[in-house]
């Protein structure tokens, strides 16, 4: 007996820039210029820059250089999934395993924040971050915080790290 391989996503993905598109047939990759915003079931990604490889199911989002903006780029990636939001400098995400990987991302759980330089989602939504920090304080450079060599986020859950430093 044969088993049917399933291909595809479950849902289409929906996408729109303000500048330009330019799809190369060939290799099945789609560009994105200009105010992006890319949808897909429960996904939101805007930023100013997107790739998509349509073959593999991976979408990888990134701001300009900006030399006026404090971190050297604008309009960069905001990814929501769910209630969770996630402002970030790059993303790659794969639409079919839900898995992501981030880099200098901040993100609000409760009442705190989170940022960290790298961080990884898993497929059911668990953070898992390097060198990140947890404060209270909504200040882009906070007066105090928590410093986590490592932690694990599990939203609207709790938080579990490992060494951390005041």
């Amino acid at each position: 007996m044969y088993r049917q391989k399933k291909n595809g996503l479950e849902a289409p993905v929906e996408y729109t820039a303000s500048d330009s598109i330019v799809y190369l047939a060939g290799s099945n990759t789609a560009y994105l210029y200009g105010s992006t915003n890319v949808k897909y079931e429960n996904m939101d990604l805007k930023s100013e820059k997107v790739y998509m490889s349509l073959d593999s199911n991976l979408v990888h989002a990134t701001g300009i250089a900006d030399s006026l903006e404090a971190k050297g780029l604008s309009g960069t990636p905001v990814f929501q999934m769910g209630n969770d939001t996630y402002e970030n400098d790059t993303i790659a995400f794969n639409f079919k395993t839900k898995k992501g990987l981030i880099n200098n991302v901040y993100t609000q759980q409760e009442d705190g924040f989170l940022t960290s330089e790298v961080a990884k989602r898993n497929d059911n939504g668990e953070i898992f971050l390097q060198h990140g920090r947890y404060t209270t304080c909504d200040e882009e450079h906070p007066d105090f915080y928590i410093a986590l060599s490592r932690a694990k986020v599990r939203p609207g859950k709790d938080v579990v790290f490992g060494p951390a430093y005041l």
